[in-house]
């Protein structure tokens, strides 16, 4: 059990390492998503002067698989240009097109399982991880005097192959699995399947394992334009952190803590960073992780009546809440403002009412 833990948790910090770089540059692309957005939604771009900013938008995200290549070679201490080339040999337009086209395909008689590798990240990081080791394996097979003619070539050769054979279709049915069991509890237990899942965002950023998740919106964002939960999930979380902050800072009558609770609110709602409420406020006491807990419930339960999506990639904050309005579905953006309102008033609400200042506990036993 000790091996399994210690295993998952080298994953999600594999993770991490690799996606950390990458972030700025899907958040960029996500806020010229939201400019297009409010540009055209008040008529100030048309014709191809939004085609062209589209693309930029979009850009960041469809080749998010070179970068996830590049920045997981250098993680892994790897050849980053033969990452790059092995991976974009799966988003050239003419395989990309085969892959699309419904036929039969075969790779020398191996039948090659249909699978979209643009938006592909989790895929990417594991391709890179096995390229490193065949990359070292081929050093020590090929003599060092014919490396430079034959090592980028065999290294390219064999790490295309097991990505568009065995890597990317694998990884992509497991993918495809955990978001259709999402997609199938939003179905049939909507309130149980979203109050869970918000209620666990608080443990699941502690310990990396949202960078899961985070890939898979991403992903089902690229490939079909809206993502059915998991940021809003995402969003409750943060709202929720900064409704406990909000309640340690009203009852607390220490002067470093209300400090400290307040900056954490005002990082978590505007530019959406979560680590200090969660460590700095949350984790240091109990009592604001269980507001934080039941507040994400009961949120994730009202989401779960409303069904609400997100249809542009940014971390939620109160500057990026319009990741979540479409002109097809404009009700969706009011059913999130009410959603994250739930999780701020509910967390506060029960954070204010069980918080109980620890120091002044201590320093009237003292007295």
């Amino acid at each position: 059990m000790y091996k399994i833990r210690k295993g998952l948790s080298a994953a999600f910090d594999h993770i991490s390492e690799c996606m950390t770089p990458i972030i700025p540059i899907v958040l960029a692309g996500g806020i010229f998503k939201m400019i297009v957005l409010l540009f055209t939604t008040f008529h100030v771009l048309s014709g191809t002067t939004e085609i062209i900013l589209s693309s930029i938008a979009t850009t960041p995200f469809y080749f998010l698989p070179v970068m996830v290549a590049y920045s997981a070679a250098k993680h892994f201490d790897t050849d980053p240009f033969i990452a790059i080339i092995s991976v974009c040999t799966m988003l050239l337009p003419d395989f990309a097109a085969l892959m699309e086209s419904g036929e039969k395909v075969t790779f020398i008689g191996i039948p090659v399982v249909a699978a979209t590798y643009a938006y592909s990240v989790i895929p990417i990081i594991v391709l890179i991880y096995c390229m490193s080791h065949i990359v070292s394996l081929l050093k020590k097979v090929i003599k060092e005097n014919l490396q430079p003619y034959l090592l980028a070539a065999c290294a390219i050769l064999i790490t295309s192959l097991l990505g568009i054979l065995v890597i990317e279709p694998t990884v992509s049915l497991i993918s495809n699995m955990l978001a259709q069991g999402l997609d199938m509890m939003q179905t049939k237990v909507p309130i149980v399947a979203w109050g869970l899942f918000a209620a666990l965002t608080i443990f699941l950023v502690s310990t990396g394992m949202h960078w899961i998740f985070i890939t898979l919106a991403i992903t089902q964002i690229g490939l079909t334009g809206v993502d059915y939960g998991i940021m809003v999930a995402f969003l409750i979380s943060n709202v929720s952190l900064a409704g406990c902050d909000l309640g340690v800072f009203v009852r607390t009558k220490n002067a470093g803590k209300k400090a400290m609770s307040m900056s954490a609110m005002m990082a978590v709602l505007i530019p959406g960073i979560s680590e200090p409420s969660i460590f700095g406020v949350c984790f240091k006491e109990r009592t604001p992780m269980i507001g934080n807990v039941l507040g994400c419930m009961i949120a994730g339960a009202v989401q779960g009546i409303l069904t609400v999506h997100c249809y542009i990639f940014t971390f939620p904050s109160i500057p990026s809440i319009l990741i979540f309005y479409s002109a097809d579905e404009p009700n969706n953006l009011i059913k999130a403002v009410i959603v994250a309102i739930v999780s701020f008033i509910a967390s506060f609400v029960i954070t204010a009412a069980i918080y109980r200042d620890a120091d002044v506990g201590a320093d009237l036993q003292k007295v």
